[in-house]
């Protein structure tokens, strides 16, 4: 069976923290194909002020020279909000139907996972799986999901960093480099984002 992760994120802009769950998760999951997919217009937290051509780019940056790792475009090409269940249903169509789907979702997205639209159908179409975006989220997180239902938390090594801290930090013209891979930093640099 092909086994296919799902990393969404507005990844503004993709972080180490990113890269290093994505990979992690890609490896515990024994995942053959990990596809990490920027949102368009989110309703959980609205359109991005960074376009999403922009953090396309960046994503292909941090995520496209890993071995099984897959950027798509496919929320840039979608208009209005894009509900996770509605893309999900276009990605399966794109694999053979004996793909299982893995779903991906931060620690943010967890605690109110239940207030996503059709969130159980989504847990019936696909694995939800969730990983802690800071040291000590584990039982927390795992108490929570067991509450919700059918999602599994991955115990991961844990980096500590949120886009909105790298945004933050560059904007007062703070180092960034340990926070975001290089050619992300570059990219950035070059077009003076954030500042």
């Amino acid at each position: 069976m092909f086994k296919i992760g799902i990393f969404g994120g507005s990844f503004n802009p993709p972080h180490n923290g990113h890269v290093n769950i994505a990979v992690q998760a890609k490896e515990q999951l024994e995942l053959d194909k990990m596809i990490i997919m920027p949102t368009g217009t989110s309703p959980h937290k609205g359109k991005s002020a960074m376009g999403f051509y922009a953090r396309e780019n960046m994503c292909y940056l941090a995520f496209g020279h890993l071995p099984g790792f897959e950027v798509t475009d496919i929320e840039g090409k979608m208009s209005g909000n894009n509900y996770t269940l509605n893309t999900l249903r276009i990605l399966k169509k794109q694999y053979p139907k004996n793909a299982e789907f893995f779903l991906l979702i931060g620690a943010d997205m967890l605690y109110y996972f239940d207030k996503w639209y059709e969130y159980n159908k989504l847990m019936a179409e696909c694995n939800v799986v969730a990983a802690a975006r800071a040291a000590g989220q584990f039982s927390d997180m795992t108490e929570h999901a067991t509450s919700i239902g059918k999602i599994k938390v991955l115990n991961l090594k844990v980096t500590e960093v949120s886009s909105s801290e790298v945004r933050e930090k560059i904007a007062k013209g703070e180092d960034v480099s340990h926070l975001v891979p290089p050619k992300v930093l570059d990219y950035i640099k070059e077009r003076k984002y954030y500042i």
